[in-house]
């Protein structure tokens, strides 16, 4: 095996992680993004990721749960939204991130076609690992800034006809992330809390999914996730919809009454190359209750600036030795370094024996 020289290692580990992988997004209407978080990394990793997703609806989800009815006219109402966010690795086991979203709106009634587009929310949050033993868990919380109508930029009022791009409102989010691999297929879930501002109903966040990959380019994926009401709303069912009517057609997208909805979604991965991979996916609500129904297409793009390496030993042809925070067919024989090899001060952080990468750093 050829060695790389200190100064080439760097770089690269600098720049390890460049784009966190975003396997199994899920949006709400509320916040940013629930994201897979970085299952290992190392001290000073850094990276970004993206997501974008167009939904569309043409009907509203009744206070009876699963029966929905069809927006007023005909009318319809769609949303494009893309969410950006950066991270840094403080200690190998807790990282921060910060973000923002830009959205665009479009409703449809019987008299109007209104437009509107902006910026929806900035975010700053970060994830520190719990547990990792048989099952990884990882958790996370985030803290909401509305940055569009009824945030610090414009005034929002209940009868406004300037359609809703975000819900409005400050908000905190705390969810518990889990994942279990059995052989190359890799499960994971969350579970948690979301609590906005100007009175909305706080609500319990929960998904499952799962991911297998076909070969050594493709992938593909699915699963369910839904949002239930904790906590009553403080106002109204028609205060919140005097607000869908007149801004969003009707649509109970945003500032919706004691929401809940369960979705399913599904995704097609490929790895054109070692350091890039895309995922193309398809959301359709199943059930619900006073929140929007519709369907939403998604694309996730992407990259690691370490690539995937391939043993020449004896791991066996086609299986991969993945650089930390992956989940490779490597496996040490221990976990705990050698003090006599490794200093105790070094940050070196085993992670489930995924660190070869690391360890050969640790030696030259």
């Amino acid at each position: 095996m050829k060695s790389i020289s200190r100064l080439a290692i760097i770089p690269i580990f600098f720049l390890s992680n460049f784009f966190l992988s975003v396997a199994f997004v899920s949006q709400t209407a509320e916040a940013s993004p629930v994201e897979p978080p970085p299952w290992s990394w190392r001290k000073g990793a850094f990276g970004v990721s993206s997501t974008t997703e167009y939904f569309s609806t043409k009907a509203n989800y009744d206070s009876t749960r699963g029966q929905f009815v069809a927006l007023p006219g005909d009318n319809q109402f769609s949303d494009f939204n893309t969410w950006l966010r950066g991270r840094y690795a403080f200690w190998p086991k807790f990282s921060m991130y910060a973000g923002a979203g830009v959205g665009q709106v479009r409703a449809v009634d019987t008299i109007n076609e209104k437009t509107t587009s902006g910026l929806t929310q900035a975010y700053l949050g970060g994830h520190f690992t719990v547990w990792r033993q048989w099952l990884l868990m990882v958790a996370e919380v985030e803290a909401g800034l509305p940055l569009d109508a009824g945030g610090p930029l414009k005034t929002f009022t209940s009868g406004q006809t300037t359609p809703l791009i975000d819900d409005g409102a400050y908000y905190g989010r705390a969810i518990l992330h889990m994942r279990k691999d059995v052989k190359s297929f890799r499960l994971t879930g969350y579970a948690g809390t979301l609590i906005p501002t100007s009175g909305l109903a706080k609500k319990l966040l929960y998904g499952i999914f799962g991911e297998l990959p076909i070969g050594d380019f493709l992938m593909v994926g699915g699963g369910v996730e839904g949002r239930e009401t904790l906590l009553s709303d403080e106002l109204t069912d028609a205060e919140r919809k005097l607000t869908q009517s007149t801004a969003n057609a009707g649509s109970a997208r945003y500032r919706a009454y004691n929401p809940a909805v369960l979705q399913a979604r599904g995704w097609v991965g490929f790895r054109p190359g070692q350091t890039v991979e895309i995922r193309a996916g398809y959301m359709q609500t199943l059930t619900g209750q006073r929140d929007a129904s519709g369907q939403a297409f998604t694309l996730n793009v992407v990259f690691n600036s370490i690539p995937a390496r391939r043993s020449r030993g004896s791991v066996g042809t086609g299986q991969r030795i993945s650089a930390p925070g992956n989940t490779g067919a490597f496996k040490l024989d221990s976990e705990k370094p050698d003090p006599d090899v490794i200093a105790p001060t070094n940050d070196f952080e085993p992670q489930r024996g995924d660190d070869l990468n690391e360890t050969e750093r640790l030696f030259d």
